[in-house]
């Protein structure tokens, strides 16, 4: 089987790691695009569909085929098992007890197809015949390889008052860094590149991360998360003036650069770009992010955003400010959905936010409220954007459940006691919201916004 992240790299002696992949069709380009075919008529949502390549009948061993694809939304992407290869019908039939299609197979999905003897065709590509325990390399270079067997590099669970500074951490099998629990831990100048999974992950209260180098992971980026939400207790943690760049090599949808949730953290004067789908996604409350450079984002998705949070009307409080967004846009070809993405994507009745004073350059969409309440939209700069700022009324539309009796939103609210303190007094516009038009989008201010639509240009 495939394991998830699965890490294989070698150097070329200049101490450059270049970072392996299984051998697939179509292949990366040398550009760094990734190639994809499209599902022809679906045989079975859940179980077969045609291949249009004739290609694919002349593979000789199949038993160990994956697919991966994006196979009923142009924003949410998984891996399948091919149990079989009907040449007769040219169609795929999977395994989908253990590995079903992400909400079911669609004609003209995206997909490519991983893990075959016949397509090692490429410069880092392998592949592994795990019967016999062989590993096959196209053109491996002529220095040392390094297959990585570690989940983790550094563990922590209740740790304090410990500083890393200077670290290099790569090649991990999962995530380089994981602490949990902990208070008073710096990481400072630190370099987490290159793993299965992401940098690192992060819970507590107090800490500091500073002047990271985090890129090339499989999965996500970095994780923060501290602060306690039933008693709205900061957690006091920090991201800044690091760089998250080129990640998701293996999976290419919700696995930000940025992680967060919680409450009182703050993410400032970082740069997260060249993700293929968000760059930051979460929730929590009272949380800042201020001078941060978001750029080249979403460029293989829908319906996405590169500040991304949503279905909630009790994680408010957060601040997004004097940040720079640019380049959000769908630069790949999509087949479900039109290239709709924003930079600052409030979600499904998303409420409760302030987005102040921020640059918004060659986007699709700049400021999305789909359905919230009590949002602020004030002071931002929209330049080469179709739109500038959307705003809609889902709730009283296709969304009604999220915010009528007895729905998400009536429990959240029940969970954190939203009539007594410290809710009541310090979110004091919720008291009532149950019956002070509770899905209307009510309550938002947009103003001294400055900007003209166009159309985005692709990069």
């Amino acid at each position: 089987a495939i394991i998830y992240c699965n890490l294989v790299t070698f150097g070329d002696g200049s101490n450059v790691v270049q970072v392996m992949v299984l051998a697939r069709y179509p292949n990366i380009s040398p550009s760094g695009v990734w190639q994809f075919m499209l599902a022809g008529k679906v045989l079975d949502t859940q179980k077969s569909f045609v291949y249009n390549s004739s290609r694919i009948s002349q593979w000789k061993n199949t038993s160990t085929l994956w697919l991966h694809g994006f196979w009923s939304y142009d924003w949410a992407d998984n891996y399948i098992k091919v149990v079989l290869v009907n040449t007769t019908l040219s169609a795929f039939v999977i395994n989908n007890v253990t590995t079903p299609p992400l909400y079911g197979f669609l004609s003209s999905a995206r997909y490519y197809a991983l893990n075959i003897l016949e397509e090692l065709d490429a410069v880092n590509e392998y592949y592994v015949d795990r019967g016999s325990g062989i590993m096959y390399i196209y053109n491996p270079p002529q220095d040392k390889g390094c297959v990585t067997v570690g989940s983790t590099v550094i563990s922590m669970v209740g740790v304090s008052y410990v500083s890393f500074v200077g670290f290099t951490m790569d090649c991990s099998r999962g995530t380089a860094v994981s602490a949990s629990s902990v208070v008073n831990v710096t990481f400072s100048n630190c370099t987490i590149v290159n793993n299965g999974g992401g940098s690192m992950s992060i819970s507590g209260y107090n800490n500091t991360l500073e002047r990271l180098e985090v890129s090339g992971n499989g999965c996500g980026g970095v994780s923060v998360s501290g602060g306690d939400q039933l008693s709205l207790t900061p957690g006091f943690n920090t991201l800044k003036d690091s760089s998250i760049h080129d990640w998701s090599r293996w999976k290419r949808t919700y696995q930000p650069g940025l992680t967060w949730s919680g409450v009182g953290n703050t993410f400032i004067n970082n740069t997260i770009y060249n993700g293929p789908h968000s760059g930051i996604l979460g929730k929590g409350n009272d949380c800042i992010f201020s001078g941060n450079f978001l750029h080249d984002l979403c460029f293989e998705v829908t319906d996405s955003g590169a500040f991304y949070s949503g279905r909630s009307w009790i994680s408010g409080g957060n601040i997004v400010a004097n940040n720079v967004f640019m380049n959000i846009v769908t630069t790949e070809k999509v087949y479900l959905g039109s290239p709709s993405v924003q930079a600052i994507y409030l979600d499904d009745q998303m409420s409760g936010y302030q987005v102040i004073s921020n640059t918004f350059i060659n986007c699709y969409a700049g400021t999305f409220i789909g359905g919230g309440r009590s949002n602020v939209v004030m002071g931002n700069v929209y330049v080469n954007c179709t739109t500038a700022v959307h705003m809609d009324n889902r709730g009283l539309t296709w969304q009604p459940t999220y915010c009528s009796t007895g729905g998400m939103f009536n429990q959240q609210l029940q969970s954190v006691n939203y009539t007594q303190p410290p809710w009541s007094l310090h979110y004091p516009q919720l008291v009532n919201i149950t019956t002070d038009h509770p899905c209307v989008p009510c309550y938002n201010l947009i103003s001294q916004f400055s900007g003209s639509p166009v159309s985005p240009t692709i990069p």
